[in-house]
């Protein structure tokens, strides 16, 4: 269920936009509004422009600008509902259950991150006492300090030692259960799902402990056992380690992905920091979403075996629908990240990270390996695994790019695969770029006029109660800016909002078009002397341009009109005509 609107604007009335950014920005009081660098893109001279009064920011460099939650959104890479979380919090304002979801999956939710916890210590404490456990993870060359950060423990061997533990602490049986912990027996009773394992918790982004991941210290099979799916759990959601690695992800901005929990520690614990492992799944379109927050390329490691498989770069498609670019860094055969580090070092691994390639040449190396370029039959085997890949690109240049080398390669002419292309492209959702309205002078300044009088409601709401008197939505020409007036001439005029321009950049928080437009209106009214004679100005100049369209259009159906010999309608026409010329 969305957080409603008053919500929103409760959180917007108790924090201020300033505190927030500065937490962030160092800024300085320019005239009524703060200044300084643009955390969003490299500058020497300051840009970036936050307003206490209208509680927005706003970059004249680069064009990033919103309110308090879309600040943080970017700042922090979070999902807006928990940006309006953390606000929440700071403000003091409880959110209603019902804006996450069900309240009692929510309970749930938070007596099975308490139970995790509990058993997270009680593997670790096991591990203090545990010599053979403590010297397998150093002959793996895991440090103590790793062991700490990750908060390594041991599974004992017993049946029910956990399960008895978290008993004498008062969980009951159903929630270590639900939390994935024990499996019923079937001959009654539950024992405990790990056992004589090293442990690693799952983290979730703000450090909560999801699950675990548990591994045999010897060769007995089945080498990993995991958590089941929980309420708070799901493999194909998340990424481990990524909550240790996240702000070294945002600064390189990129991502070198890994398969398993050592192949993440070791490099880890050795330097590379922008680093996250996958759980035990394909990848999948959630955690290519997740790691979009953060980087826009990922590096995908694989040994050669993996990373000759055809599903495995398939798979990898999901990044590239998800607008990622994505790299492949291809081991020694025979080795993990894990291995490698420890025989070749991390300097090693840097430099098989430096050497990756992009996924299409890659790609194209390996499967002309397997097929024969020079050959027909191997020229459609080759294009057919390739084309899918440039299907789900995005970019029109980019693509034509991939189709013309892809045509060079195997000597195939380029509209043949573009035929080919379209085949592929059924599944593919295609945004057709919007097509944009040629305008003359006068709509140019009918358009000025619009943003002006958006402005001037932005500054002052004593001009949304003029404009609704005087002026319709359906009298301003572009849509986006329709939107807006409408939902501006919905709100309650004695309602208490922090900023009008704040209220609405959170309404069409999923608009950025309609967000850009309350941005750049916010941010004309600075200079104007009188703003009573801007305002109707800008009132006669829409209703003008109104009447302009208008007639043009009945201009138009008059020639119509009078072409067919219609003379009652061009009787009607004629009368609306002089009416409007009059007006």
């Amino acid at each position: 269920m969305p957080i409603p609107d008053q919500i929103l604007d409760e959180i917007q009335n108790k924090v201020n936009i300033v505190e927030v950014i500065s937490a962030y920005v160092p800024l300085k009081k320019a005239g009524r509004n703060y200044k300084g660098l643009c955390p969003f893109h490299h500058e020497k001279t300051p840009s970036f422009m936050v307003s206490q009064d209208k509680q927005i920011y706003h970059c004249f460099g680069c064009g990033a600008g919103g309110n308090a939650f879309s600040f943080l959104m970017r700042q922090e890479r979070l999902e807006f509902p928990e940006a309006v979380r953390l606000l929440a919090e700071k403000a003091g304002i409880r959110l209603p259950s019902s804006s996450y979801g069900d309240k009692a999956s929510s309970s749930l939710a938070n007596k099975i991150y308490e139970v995790n916890e509990l058993a997270c210590s009680f593997y670790q404490a096991n591990l203090a006492g545990d010599k053979d456990a403590s010297g397998y993870l150093n002959s793996r060359g895991i440090g103590q300090e790793a062991v700490k950060s990750f908060r390594l423990g041991i599974a004992p061997k017993a049946w029910d030692g956990l399960l008895n533990f978290l008993k004498a602490k008062g969980v009951s049986l159903e929630i270590i259960e639900k939390a994935g912990l024990i499996i019923p027996s079937d001959r009654g009773g539950h024992y405990d799902r790990f056992r004589e394992r090293v442990t690693f918790p799952i983290f979730d982004l703000r450090s909560r402990i999801l699950g675990f991941g548990a591994r045999v210290m010897d060769s007995s099979l089945p080498k990993y056992v995991n958590s089941p799916e929980t309420v708070v759990y799901s493999k194909g959601q998340n990424l481990y380690g990524f909550n240790f690695s996240k702000e070294d992800i945002k600064k390189a901005n990129y991502a070198i992905v890994v398969e398993g929990y050592m192949d993440f520690i070791l490099p880890f614990q050795a330097g590379v920091r922008n680093i996250v492992a996958t759980l035990g799944t394909a990848l999948t379109g959630d955690q290519a979403r997740l790691l979009k927050r953060f980087a826009k390329t990922c590096v995908i490691v694989y040994d050669p075996d993996e990373a000759g498989e055809s599903a495995s770069l398939r798979n990898l498609d999901i990044f590239i629908k998800e607008g990622l670019g994505v790299y492949i860094a291809a081991l020694k055969k025979g080795y993990d990240p894990d291995s490698f580090v420890r025989n070749f070092g991390v300097e090693g691994f840097r430099e098989v990270i430096k050497e990756a390639k992009n996924l299409f040449d890659y790609k194209l190396e390996l499967l002309s390996q397997r097929f024969n370029p020079n050959d027909i039959h191997g020229k459609v085997e080759i294009a057919q695994e390739m084309l899918p890949t440039i299907a789900k690109i995005d970019n029109a240049i980019l693509q034509s790019s991939l189709i013309k080398r892809l045509g060079q390669a195997l000597s195939i002419d380029e509209d043949s695969l573009r035929v080919e292309l379209k085949k592929v492209k059924t599944d593919y959702s295609h945004r057709p770029s919007k097509a944009q309205t040629p305008r003359n002078e006068k709509g140019k300044e009918t358009g000025k006029a619009e943003k002006m009088l958006l402005g001037m409601m932005l500054e002052d709401r004593d001009f949304i109660k003029r404009s609704i008197d005087i002026i319709k939505p359906e009298e301003f020409r572009d849509d986006a800016m329709r939107e807006i007036i409408k939902v501006l001439f919905s709100y309650d005029p004695e309602a208490k909002m922090a900023s009008v321009a704040s209220s609405l950049l959170s309404h069409f928080k999923d608009n950025e078009d309609v967000c850009q437009i309350v941005l750049e209106a916010a941010s004309l009214n600075e200079a104007i002397s009188d703003s009573n004679k801007v305002f109707v100005d800008c009132v006669e100049t829409i209703k003008k341009g109104n009447i302009r369209l208008q007639l043009a259009a009945l201009q138009d159906a008059i020639r119509k009109a009078h072409a067919s010999k219609d003379d009652k309608a061009l009787k009607e026409l004629l009368s609306k005509y002089n009416s409007l010329v009059k007006a």
